[in-house]
């Protein structure tokens, strides 16, 4: 089981997580913003410390390229191991004592660390345990804080981090799964960074989180026969964006087309729309019922 720890350390996850869902505590709404909320801070972190600072590497000793492999250790730590912990931990966070549930996943993810580092599946390169136990406390803090008003909404978390952490989630997952290191379609290359996969994240994300603003921004000030067609022009900028780099030839296509490149575009930004729409009905039936007990 230990040649294959970050698939290992998945699946024990999702059962627990699986377990716990299946009590109905957590509505979907909640699950959701957890899931996107873990996300965006570890996305924040890892592309810092482990892409462009070369703090530590993640490989996963699944893929023969190490820099390939490296962010496949990054989807699988940032978007599925870290978030779905989150989702567990907001279930226990709840309803415990901040201090000492935070305290309580700290060490429990300091020792799995641990044993990452100690079997090659994480590499220090300018980092340490205790550097990285103090995040994981910070961190857990944090969550505690947020976890009572992400499952009960008394009160609720903004709307706007929501939508900011939701729009970066589903702009981010459609670039990870179609350009490097999964399917590889297409691939920025603006020579910003020698490391390719550095280059290509950077780009894409960065591209991605103009996008994530001029929703989190703009978006919810407006009318709602308005959001349509400002939804609509934040793909159209999306778009315009990656056609000019590939005419400037900071985007390279392989098995990938312009028709393609649109739609990487439309369908996130239309997600992002349905999402805004669903919890913000979701968020004002909460506020009456609060209102009215």
């Amino acid at each position: 089981m230990l040649d294959m720890l970050y698939i290992a350390t998945l699946a024990g996850l999702t059962a627990w997580m699986a377990i716990l869902l299946r009590k109905k505590e957590l509505s979907v709404h909640a699950v959701i913003a957890s899931y996107a909320i873990a996300v965006f801070c570890a996305d924040m972190l890892e592309v810092g410390f482990n892409l462009l600072l070369n703090l530590y590497k993640f490989p996963t000793h699944l893929l023969s390229d190490p820099v390939m492999d490296n962010e496949l250790g990054i989807i699988f730590g940032d978007t599925l191991i870290l978030p779905f912990a989150f989702i567990v931990f907001v279930y226990y966070g709840r309803k415990h004592p901040p201090w000492r549930i935070s305290l309580l996943f700290a060490a429990l993810f300091i020792g799995l660390e641990w044993i990452y580092v100690h079997f090659g599946y994480m590499i220090y390169l300018h980092w340490s345990l205790t550097l990285s136990a103090a995040f994981y406390v910070v961190g857990f803090r944090l969550g505690a804080f947020l976890a009572p008003r992400i499952a009960d909404y008394e009160p609720p978390v903004p709307h706007r981090i929501y939508l900011l952490c939701f729009s970066h989630t589903i702009i981010m997952w459609i670039g990870a799964i179609f350009a490097s290191p999964l399917l590889n379609l297409y691939q920025f290359r603006p020579n910003v960074f020698e490391d390719r996969m550095a280059d290509c994240r950077f780009m894409d994300l960065v591209s991605g989180d103009v996008l994530t603003l001029l929703v989190t921004i703009c978006v919810p000030w407006l009318p709602v026969r308005w959001k349509i067609p400002a939804y609509a022009g934040v793909a159209c900028i999306g778009i315009a964006f990656a056609y000019y780099a590939h005419y400037k030839g900071w985007l390279i296509y392989h098995q990938w087309n312009h028709l393609f490149m649109a739609l990487r575009y439309i369908v996130p930004v239309f997600l992002v729309m349905l999402y805004d729409r669903w919890e913000s009905v979701y968020r004002m039936r909460s506020v009456r019922r609060q209102k009215t007990s």
